[in-house]
C-alpha cells in the first residue's frame, strides 16, 4: 500500500511537470532563470564591416566586442616570421537563449596578408536550447600550412556568427592574441601513440574539496590533481585551470553530487556538459557521457599528453590541441531542464581531476613562454601536485564525496534539451514506476537487497 501511494505520488507529479511544459509561455529560458553568464574580459572594441578599417589586436591584451546574427567582423594582428600565433575568440550566448543544434555558432578565421586561410574555427552549439560559450582559435604554425601564412605583416582576423539564428541578441565576444616564442631546441617531437592509445587514467576517488568555478577563463581557479565541489545553477558554465606540464595528460569527470537538495530525485543523462581547452583556449576535447545504468550523470574528457611536435599531427584537432604546457581549462555546464519546477537553485557538482604521468622536458623557446601566457610557474607546479585528499584508483569513495549511492541518492531532473519533453517525461516516469514496483516485489517475494 505504501508503494502505491508513492507510485500514485509519482504519477501526480509527472502530471504537474507536464502541465508546467504545456503551459503557455514556458520557455527553456525559464529554466536558466538566475544563472549568471560568462564574464567577458577586456577592452572594449569594434570590429569592423570590412578589413581596410579593421582596428589592430595587441597579443597578450583581451577585448571584447559583439556580434549578431549574420555579422562578421574584422580585426587585425600583425605577426613576425618566426612566432606561431593563436587568435581565439569565445562567444557568450546568454543563459536560456534560443539556440539550435549545430545551426548556432561562430567562425573564427585568421588570414595572411595576401588573403591565404592560415587557420580557422567553428565552434558550435551541440545541443538544441543549451546555451553556453563557444570558444576556439584560429592559430598560425611556422612549419606548416600555406607559404604566404610564414610572412611578416599586417594579418586579418575574422569573426562570423551563424546566419539564421533563432536567437536575435547580440553575442558578447571575448578576443585575445597570444604568441608562442621561436623554438631554440629541446624536445620538439611529437608525443608517443603508445602512451596515450592505452585506456585513460581513471579519475580520483575521495571527500571532494569546496571550489568556486570562474565565469570565464580569466578567473578560472586553479585546481590540481584531487576531488573538487562546486554549486553551478542550470545554464550557467563554471571555469576551472589545471596546470599540464610536457608529457603529462588531463583526465577529468563532472558528476552530479549524491548530496543532492532533492534526494527523491534524479537527472537524465546528459544534464551535463563539459569542456577541455588548451591555454591558448582551443578546444582540446569535448566530454561524452560516462554514467553507467542507475548512476548520477557523468561527463568525462581524457587528452592526450602535451607535446610540442603534436601541432603537426594528423590524427584530429584533439591531438593538435595538446601541443604547449601550462594552464589547461576545463568548463563545466549543468544543461538547464526544459521543465524543472522544483529547481530553483544550484545543483552540486562534484569535479574529479587528474593529471597523469611524469613531467618531461620540453622545447628551449629563446623568450619566457610564461610571458606570453604559456608554460607553468613555480606556483603552477606546487598547485598541480596530487591533493593531499585524493585517493588511489583502487580505493572507495568516502561518505560525502559524490561517488554516489545508487539505491539512496539518486537526483533526478525531468528533461534535456537535446530529449523532447514528452520523451523525457515517459522515460522517467516509466523508470519510476518500475523500480517503484521493483522494490515492492522484492519486499513482498525477499528478493535480494539491490535488486
Amino acid at each position: 500500500m505504501k508503494d502505491r501511494r508513492k507510485v500514485r505520488a509519482g504519477l501526480a507529479a509527472v502530471a504537474a511537470l507536464c502541465a508546467v511544459a504545456a503551459a503557455p509561455g514556458r520557455s527553456l529560458a525559464d529554466g536558466a532563470a538566475g544563472a549568471r553568464a560568462y564574464e567577458t574580459r577586456g577592452t572594449r572594441i569594434s570590429g569592423a564591416d570590412a578589413d581596410s578599417d579593421a582596428p589592430s589586436l595587441a597579443a597578450g591584451r583581451p577585448y571584447v566586442d559583439s556580434v549578431g546574427p549574420g555579422e562578421k567582423r574584422y580585426y587585425g594582428v600583425t605577426l613576425d616570421t618566426k612566432s606561431a600565433a593563436y587568435v581565439s575568440a569565445v562567444a557568450a550566448p546568454r543563459p536560456g537563449a534560443d539556440v539550435t543544434s549545430y545551426r548556432d555558432g561562430v567562425k573564427v578565421t585568421l588570414e595572411s596578408p595576401d588573403g591565404g586561410i592560415c587557420g580557422t574555427a567553428a565552434p558550435k552549439i551541440e545541443t538544441n536550447g543549451v546555451a553556453y560559450p563557444l570558444a576556439d582559435y584560429a592559430a598560425r604554425q611556422i612549419d606548416s600550412g600555406p607559404a604566404s601564412c610564414h610572412e611578416a605583416g599586417r594579418y586579418v582576423v575574422t569573426v562570423e556568427r551563424q546566419d539564421g539564428s533563432p536567437d536575435p541578441e547580440r553575442w558578447p565576444v571575448e578576443l585575445r592574441v597570444m604568441v608562442e616564442p621561436p623554438v631554440k631546441g629541446g624536445a620538439t617531437g611529437a608525443a608517443p601513440e603508445g602512451s596515450w592509445s592505452t585506456p585513460s587514467p581513471k579519475p580520483p576517488d575521495g571527500t571532494p574539496w569546496p571550489r568556486r568555478g570562474g565565469r570565464g577563463f580569466t578567473d578560472a581557479p586553479t585546481l590540481g590533481s584531487g576531488v573538487w565541489k562546486d554549486e553551478i545553477t542550470p545554464g550557467e558554465t563554471h571555469f576551472y585551470r589545471v596546470p599540464v606540464d610536457w608529457g603529462q595528460r588531463l583526465t577529468a569527470a563532472a558528476e552530479l553530487s549524491a548530496d543532492g537538495k532533492d534526494q527523491s530525485t534524479r537527472l537524465l543523462d546528459r544534464a551535463l556538459a563539459m569542456h577541455a581547452y588548451n591555454p591558448a583556449r582551443g578546444l582540446a576535447k569535448r566530454g561524452i557521457p560516462a554514467a553507467q545504468d542507475g548512476e548520477s550523470p557523468r561527463t568525462q574528457v581524457a587528452t592526450a599528453p602535451v607535446a610540442y611536435g603534436n601541432r603537426y599531427a594528423n590524427t584530429g584537432s584533439t591531438v593538435r590541441a595538446m601541443s604547449f604546457s601550462g594552464g589547461y581549462f576545463l568548463a563545466v555546464t549543468v544543461n538547464p531542464p526544459q521543465v524543472a519546477p522544483h529547481l530553483n537553485g544550484s545543483v552540486p557538482v562534484v569535479l574529479r581531476v587528474r593529471v597523469a604521468g611524469s613531467a618531461r622536458g620540453g622545447p628551449s623557446y629563446d623568450k619566457d613562454p610564461v610571458e606570453a601566457g604559456f608554460g607553468l610557474t613555480a606556483a603552477d607546479r606546487k598547485a598541480a601536485k596530487h591533493h593531499p585528499d585524493a585517493a588511489d584508483d583502487d580505493r572507495m569513495a568516502s561518505p560525502g564525496s559524490g561517488a554516489g549511492d545508487s539505491k539512496t541518492t539518486a537526483l533526478r531532473v525531468v528533461g534535456y534539451a537535446g530529449i523532447g519533453t514528452g520523451t523525457a517525461l515517459v522515460l522517467g516516469l516509466g523508470a519510476w514506476t518500475l523500480a517503484a514496483r521493483r522494490r515492492a516485489a522484492a519486499q513482498r517475494y525477499g528478493a535480494p537487497p539491490g535488486w
